[in-house]
Formats: C-alpha cells, sequence, structure tokens
C-alpha cells in the first residue's frame, strides 16, 4: 500500500512528536519518516537517537521560543508519558489548535494493512520482538518493524516502514494500549508483576493479558512453563489459538486443546526443538535460557507464516541484539563494562545470570543499580533486594523518577536496607560517584550498569577515564 493512503488513514502528513528521542517514539519516527510524511519533534536533549533521525531530514527543536517560529505540523503524537496537561509543549500545541494521537493508535492504523506479530510480555518484549524481525528480514520477507530499541540489522534504530507484507512490532503492556491492535499473530514471552500503578491488583493484570491473548489473533505462540501465563490460562476457555511450547516432555492438563504443542530441551548452552515429528536446534551468541525461549518464540512466529523451521532456526544465530540489552561498551583498566535495561526484580535476576554465564566463576559481578519510578521501587523493593543479592558488590543510585512525583519514604534506601550484603549507595552526581567506584574496581571485574533511566551514562564516564586511573 503506498504512503499516501497511510496518510489518508491517519489523517495527517505533517506529524510533530513529543519527546522524539524516546526508544518507542524514535522508533515510530522513523516508521513515519520512511512511509513518507514530514516529521518533526522535540526532545530537550540532544543524542545519537536525534542524530539518526536528523540525518533523515526530520526537524528536531530542543527549545519552546524555536518551536513558535517553525509551526508547520499538523498533527501531535505522544505517549503515556507525557502530561498533556502540565507539559509546557503540550499546552502550546493545544492553544494552536493542534490534534493529538496516541503513539499506539499511530501505529496500528499505520500497520493495520500488514500482516502482524505483536509481542507482548512483562519482560523480553524488545529482544523477542528484534530477534523475530531479524529472522523474517534473513528469509526475506522485508518486514516493517518496529523496536523499543537500536537494533543491528536495521542500522541502529528500532523503526523501519519497508515494503514487504509483514509487520513486527513490539507491544506494550504498561498503559493497556496493547489490547488495541488487531495483529493476526501474538508472541507472549511472560507474564510478571509490573505495572501495577497502572493496573493496581495482580488479578487486574491477568484479566488484560488474557484479552491480549483471546482477541483478534489468529494464532498465539506462548511459554507454557512460564508461572504467570500458566495462571492467566485459567482465565480462558478457547485455547484452539495457542500455540505453546514447553519444556516438559509430559501432556498435562494445560495443554489440553491447544493448537500446538512444541517440546524442546537445552543441552550445551543450544536449545532442541520437536515439530512436526523433525528435530531443530537453535543456538544463540547471547548467553541465558530466556534468550533462546525468546528465540524459539520468533521461530515459531515465523513458521506460522511459513517459512521453513530450519531456516528460521539456523537464522537465530545471526542475530547481533539489541542496544542496552546486555550490551558490551568495552574494556577499561582491565574491567568489562555492560550496559543493560532492565529495571524489573525478574530481568535483573536474568542479567545476573547471564554475566555470570559468560565468564564462568572468574572476576566479580560489579552491578551499578539504578531504581526506575517511585511506584515500582514501593510495590517491589524486597524482590530487587533478592535479585541484587547475586551481584558481588552492588552499588545504588538514586531512584529514576521517570516523570512519577516523589512518594515519601520511597528511596532506594529501601532495598539497600532489605538485602542480605550490604550495598554502597551513591549520590547521583556522576563525576563524585565515578571516582568512588573507580576505586573499588579491579582488574578482571565485570561492571553491570542496569535500569531504564539514564544509569548507562556511569557507564559510558568510566569508560572516558574517570574512574580510577
Amino acid at each position: 500500500m503506498e504512503s499516501g493512503s497511510i496518510q489518508q488513514r491517519l489523517g495527517f502528513s505533517k506529524p510533530f512528536f513529543l519527546g522524539i528521542g524516546g526508544s518507542g517514539m524514535s522508533s515510530l519516527a522513523h516508521i513515519l519518516a520512511d512511509a513518507g510524511f514530514e516529521v518533526s519533534g522535540y526532545d530537550g536533549k540532544k543524542s545519537q537517537v536525534t542524530e539518526n533521525l536528523e540525518k533523515k531530514g526530520v526537524k528536531i527543536f530542543s527549545k519552546l521560543s524555536d518551536l513558535e517560529e517553525n509551526i508547520t505540523y499538523d498533527s501531535a503524537i505522544y505517549s503515556s508519558a507525557i502530561r498533556l496537561d502540565s507539559h509546557p509543549i503540550a499546552i502550546f500545541l493545544k492553544q494552536k489548535g493542534i490534534r493529538f494521537f496516541h503513539r499506539s493508535e499511530v501505529l496500528h492504523n499505520c500497520f493495520e494493512h500488514l500482516t502482524c506479530i505483536a509481542v507482548g510480555g512483562s519482560h523480553g518484549k524488545t529482544t523477542t520482538t528484534a530477534m523475530t524481525a531479524h529472522i523474517l528480514n534473513d528469509l526475506g520477507y522485508s518486514p516493517s518493524v518496529m523496536v523499543g530499541g537500536d537494533v543491528s540489522f536495521l542500522n541502529g534504530v528500532g523503526g523501519r516502514f519497508s515494503s514487504g507484507k509483514i509487520g513486527v512490532f513490539e507491544s506494550d503492556e504498561s498503559d493497556g494500549t496493547f489490547l488495541n491492535h488487531k495483529a493476526q499473530i501474538r508472541i507472549l514471552t511472560n507474564i510478571d508483576e509490573d505495572h501495577l500503578d497502572f493496573y493496581h491488583t495482580r488479578e487486574k493484570l491477568l484479566e488484560a493479558f488474557s484479552k491480549f491473548i483471546s482477541s483478534g489473533s489468529q494464532t498465539v505462540i506462548l511459554d507454557l512453563d512460564d508461572p504467570g501465563i500458566s495462571d492467566c490460562l485459567k482465565l480462558i476457555q478457547d485455547k484452539s489459538k495457542i500455540f505453546g511450547f514447553t519444556s516438559s516432555s509430559e501432556r498435562n492438563g494445560k495443554s489440553e486443546g491447544f493448537k500446538n504443542l512444541v517440546h524442546y530441551k537445552i543441552e550445551n548452552k543450544k536449545l532442541i526443538f520437536f515439530l512436526n515429528g523433525k528435530e531443530f536446534e537453535i543456538s544463540s551468541r547471547f548467553p541465558g535460557k530466556h534468550y533462546l525461549t525468546n528465540s524459539l518464540a520468533g521461530v515459531l512466529a515465523a513458521c506460522s507464516l511459513g517459512a521453513d523451521p530450519e531456516k528460521a532456526s539456523k537464522s537465530v544465530s545471526g542475530y547481533a541484539g539489541v542496544k542496552r540489552r546486555l550490551e558490551y561498551i568495552g574494556n577499561k583498566n582491565g574491567v568489562d563494562i555492560y550496559d543493560d535495561y532492565g529495571h524489573h526484580p525478574t530481568e535483573v535476576q536474568a542479567v545476573l545470570s547471564s554475566v555470570k554465564e559468560l565468564s564462568g566463576s572468574e572476576g566479580r559481578a560489579i552491578i551499578l543499580f539504578q531504581p526506575h519510578r517511585f511506584t515500582r521501587t514501593r510495590n517491589l523493593f524486597r524482590e530487587f533486594a533478592n535479585s541484587l543479592d547475586a551481584g558481588d558488590i552492588v552499588f545504588l543510585l538514586p531512584i529514576y523518577s521517570a516523570g512519577e512525583d516523589p512518594i515519601p519514604g520511597i528511596t532506594s534506601e529501601l532495598i539497600a536496607n532489605s538485602m542480605k550484603t550490604k550495598p554502597l549507595l551513591l549520590s547521583g552526581d556522576l563525576q563524585s560517584d565515578i571516582k568512588f567506584i573507580g576505586n573499588i574496581l579491579k582488574v578482571g571485574d565485570r561492571l553491570i550498569t542496569l535500569g531504564a533511566g539514564n544509569v548507562r551514562d556511569w557507564g559510558l564516564a568510566f569508560m572516558k577515564g574517570e574512574g580510577k586511573k
């Protein structure tokens, strides 16, 4: 379908993005730029993300005064992180009579004409979306893609509008908008207790995911071994759309009535699965069971579109990863530095498991963790403490608010006081923190900056030599 008809369907041609440098927003901006829209946006911080957009001709403003002199847009796109009633740019645009569209609405309408794969779940969405898109791209499907991270095969960005007939996108449950799309194939990686600031109870969270499984799709691929998914399946009567996979060799009640059931096993860091009476093997350059099972989900999604299982499985070994997903930053003073977006206890646990698998028992795992959101810290501080206890040394930064108002009594010390091993609290001042950290690190250590805020800046500062000489 030509881009002109997409513009007609969306009802605008010159969108303006609020917070265009954000991971999901920048990916959508790339998609619209590829589709021929005249894209512009605001972001208060220059970055590699904004530079990549500018290379495509996207106009980016960092000050309201500059914006006032350049009113060439006919719509505004926002995410749930933007407070429309108090954001100065949003207020200015409203006064000009500009129409507002939520990013999920734009994405779904943009991909409406494609056969789509939506990837949902509490953890692993970005990686699984990128893996699935990589497999399909490798097999010649040329999919349109929206990923909440920067992907190697997309030349370091997270979005692409392509000529193929397939769309692959990350489906975010944090604000409930993941229930609005009509994807024919859906992947559900797992269900954990997160975003309870929005859902309030685990029961309502499970109810939302049950709708994700049941609504509109032809095939739903999910991990039957995940406890949250198992609980969610109790809410679902019709399981005929489910394409499940499990490491259990036994057929039991939870697998009855499924569209397909795939058994797998992991041996020698490879995943072996059985489909249609044949055996296939998946290997990944990234360590950890979760990378292998997420890869399996991507392979099964490709198979649902008619791809050859052998070719899809072999494609996984060429997957080069996503920025901020156990990303290797470099080595400084004999210390390997990694960065990861993990900001939930389950993700923290998975990252630590992967890091230890990378190099066995050699060296110490030094964790620099930045809690993300006051509400998440309030709800899960004990779980964070339990996960972080697996680190050899843990540094804790102050909480990154992500736009939330502070909650009295909710600080990083809540986590620290619940840990068995005593963590080291940092001030949040980058220069002094790095000097302090540098005096503790030694040759052979692995420093992992961990969190969804700006904790990566601490790792980059250490790489610049601002720690111990």
